[in-house]
């Protein structure tokens, strides 16, 4: 369990991703990320409603990963 805030983790988002936003980093790639985790996890025999869950808290980081 971690003490982190949702505020805390978006500024680490930011921050990490500064660099690649910089270099070109937009929607069409946080799109194919999410599509690629979504594809992994159902090749790992996870279910759809659970890659539905991990999509939607990916998709939610979106803004910040991109620093808007």
């Amino acid at each position: 369990s971690s003490d982190v805030c949702s505020s805390d983790l978006g500024k680490d988002m930011r921050d990490g991703h500064a660099h690649l936003v910089k270099m070109g980093l937009n929607d069409t790639h946080v799109d194919v990320i999410i599509e690629l985790l979504g594809g992994t996890l159902r090749d790992l025999g996870v279910k759809d409603d659970l890659i539905s869950q991990v999509a939607a808290i990916a998709e939610s980081t979106r803004n910040d990963v991109l620093s808007r």
